[in-house]
């Protein structure tokens, strides 16, 4: 299996300059902001101005907006957009809405543009160490089969399934990052967060620079709309 990050497996399919890229679900505005640093008008997206306050308390780039929304209900115009990327965020909407933030996509996208999504496939030694905080099973499973039955106007064009490395300083560092992601993580965490630390100890990998290291498996797929 090919390995990748996620900005090199984004390169591949996709050239942001001088184009109007969304990131749904930004997070921290990272992925956003590295998009406007190439070149693109950046908009990243997230439910809440709770869950957009890491983004907008980092350094700003020129380029890079952040918007209050949802996958099913861009804040968006009709056909203004030439890209969107769901980077390890599609999983997280609720199942009952995926097929609509489908349909939204291709709403925003311009004719001739693209929408690509990067998931986690849920196997793997990284998978399990989130097990007792949550299993994604059922819900990546029901991403996937969303995203193998596209609405038109939106054509698949691609799926890639390559690995990536995803490293942290410490258990704690994990422990900020997963539930920050999703915040209702903190409330499930208090009586599982030994058996969580110990599968992170157990199953990491410590890498030259002293991080600790988990392979995790990616699964890439493209979509252009048509004209």
């Amino acid at each position: 299996m090919t390995t990748m990050t996620l900005k090199d497996a984004l390169a591949e399919v996709l050239d942001p300059r001088d184009r109007t890229v969304v990131d749904v679900g930004c997070g921290d505005g990272a992925l956003t902001r590295h998009f406007a640093g190439l070149g693109a008008r950046a908009i990243g997206i997230e439910i809440s101005e709770g869950q957009l306050a890491r983004a907008r308390k980092a350094e700003p780039v020129s380029g890079a907006d952040y918007r209050v929304g949802k996958g099913e209900a861009l804040p968006l115009e009709d056909a203004s957009v030439d890209a969107i990327v769901y980077s390890n965020s599609f999983h997280h909407l609720p199942v009952a809405v995926m097929a609509d933030a489908m349909a939204e996509a291709a709403r925003v996208l311009k004719p001739g543009g693209t929408l690509v999504v990067v998931e986690p496939i849920a196997e793997g030694a990284y998978f399990e160490v989130i097990l007792p905080i949550e299993d994604e099973t059922e819900v990546r499973a029901a991403a996937y089969d969303t995203l193998k039955h596209p609405p038109l106007p939106l054509q698949a064009v691609d799926e890639t399934v390559y690995g990536t490395v995803v490293r942290y300083r410490d258990a704690d560092h994990y422990l900020t990052h997963v539930t920050a992601v999703d915040p209702a993580r903190r409330e499930r965490l208090p009586p599982v967060e030994a058996e969580v630390r110990r599968r992170f100890a157990a199953s990491g990998r410590i890498d030259a620079e002293g991080m600790t290291a988990f392979d995790q498996p990616m699964r890439r797929m493209v979509f252009k709309k048509l004209p």
